[in-house]
């Protein structure tokens, strides 16, 4: 099972990226818990052709993000389809939780600072 803590940088990392594109409102401690359909980008009424479009978009924008602008690199043995294939995994599924999408990201890249 997932966990969301501040000690962990993927969580720290998600959940200010995720504050910043306005995807969500909730304070950290409380948005570990929130399902992806939870986020704003989800549209429940959508067909599954848009959802996967629109998740494709999002990890698009955290992949860039975390690289260009947060200094993050893939763990070993990750490039970007992977990661890409990571996180829509995660973002397609609406019943998934943000501390999902962070455990993916967590062996997924090496955050700033962050200690192995």
């Amino acid at each position: 099972m997932a966990t969301w803590s501040k000690n962990n940088r993927a969580c720290t990392t998600l959940w200010t990226t995720f504050s910043l594109m306005q995807q969500l409102s909730t304070n950290f401690d409380d948005s570990g818990e929130l399902h992806i359909k939870d986020l704003t980008f989800y549209n429940v009424l959508g067909s599954a052709d848009i959802k996967k479009q629109q998740a494709n978009i999002i990890a698009d924008q955290l992949d860039n993000i975390f690289r260009l602008g947060r200094g993050a690199t893939y763990e070993k043995n990750i490039d970007r389809a992977a990661a890409m294939t990571a996180m829509n995994s995660i973002l397609i599924d609406p019943e998934k939780q943000l501390k999902d999408l962070a455990e993916v990201l967590d062996n997924t890249y090496i955050f700033w600072g962050e200690t192995k």
